[in-house]
């Protein structure tokens, strides 16, 4: 009877194996350096080539009990090594992305996951694990060649962050905060004037629109609720001597999901109802794209369309409205209206 090939109690680097290997087969196969590679990311040694000649055994007994003594089975080796231009090169030879479950082999998997049931199985119970595995891996696959088209065929591109990393280590360092309830000290960098102030936070929760992260929280400076653009904050530290509860009545989804932007308040506003008129000839764009979760559309006679939004901090709306130029006209509120003629006044006087 086939015996497991010794690979040692380390799942994950097999994982990491068999993901790499997955990953290269459509170009050409995986190197032994770069499944090397893999390993060393997951247990941080370099490993032999005799250990990853282990691995691959191993996994082929996963995905077949048979492929272990390759010289008894007449079918090619989930996982085949061939030598191309003085390179072994690995290639996984399954179709995972077809795999389907029958409810008899449903059974027999959650069966297995009983150990006082597994006598049961006999012989089936290398079966199981193999059909387990081959599920777990066929949604894999799928999702590695979704991710290859995408690379292949979907560019995205647009305003964001200019050192993306930086706002994730911010993110990091508030998430703990919030987690041990720790006031946290920074610089913040105000726009309008360029000037560093020093501010100390009761950090709430974290916000992203447009592409740009926030941090909301209580200002301990101004006694208030502030919000705070991830890019515009340096030298950020835990306050560990303090302590400090967010009110058990914050909530961040009701206090900005009728925000058009970011626009905040310690005494929430009711939303305000906003209503554009747009041309026939933007009409579509509007059908087809959703702008906030409170538009409707209301079709009018001669093929223009209304718009109507109910947001809060509508202040915030006129670079968007400026930007769609004659094509849409503001109807409503009156004070709104008169924000955009002013804008528009002083947008002309520049020339």
């Amino acid at each position: 009877m086939s015996t497991y090939a010794r690979n040692r109690d380390y799942p994950e680097a097999l994982i990491k194996i068999l993901l790499t290997i997955i990953d290269m087969t459509t170009e050409g196969g995986a190197t032994l350096e770069q499944l090397k590679d893999a390993y060393e990311d997951v247990r941080g040694n370099r490993p032999h080539k005799k250990t990853i000649d282990r691995a691959i055994k191993r996994l082929n007994v996963l995905f077949d009990p048979l492929a272990y003594d390759n010289e008894f089975s007449n079918t090619s080796q989930p996982i085949e090594t061939e030598r191309e231009n003085g390179k072994l090169r690995y290639r996984f030879t399954r179709d995972l992305a077809s795999r389907q479950v029958d409810p008899t082999a449903a059974f027999l998997m959650a069966l297995s996951l009983y150990p006082q049931q597994r006598g049961m199985l006999g012989d089936q119970f290398e079966v199981v694990m193999k059909l387990v595995f081959e599920e777990i891996f066929s949604k894999l696959a799928t999702y590695g060649n979704m991710h290859k088209d995408i690379e292949q065929y979907v560019y995205v591109t647009g305003a964001g962050p200019t050192e993306p990393q930086k706002s994730f280590h911010l993110i990091e360092l508030i998430l703990d905060g919030i987690r041990r309830q720790k006031r946290i000290t920074f610089q913040y960098l105000r726009t309008y004037d360029g000037t560093l102030t020093n501010r100390q936070v009761e950090p709430y929760g974290l916000i992203c629109r447009f592409n740009n992260w926030y941090l909301v929280g209580r200002c301990c400076d101004k006694n208030g609720r502030r919000i705070f653009l991830l890019s515009q904050i340096q030298n950020v530290r835990l306050v560990e001597n303090s302590i400090y509860t967010i009110p058990a009545d914050f909530s961040l989804h009701r206090e900005y999901s009728a925000c058009w932007g970011v626009w905040t308040s310690d005494k929430s506003p009711k939303p305000e109802k906003i209503s554009l008129r747009v041309g026939k000839g933007l009409a579509e764009k509007f059908r087809t794209t959703c702008f906030h979760d409170s538009q409707q559309l209301t079709p009018l006679p001669d093929g223009d369309l209304e718009v109507t939004f109910r947001v809060t901090g509508a202040q915030e709306m006129l670079p968007w409205l400026l930007g769609w130029g004659n094509s849409i006209q503001l109807l409503e509120p009156a004070w709104l209206v008169e924000e955009l003629k002013t804008q528009l006044q002083k947008t002309l006087a520049l020339y």
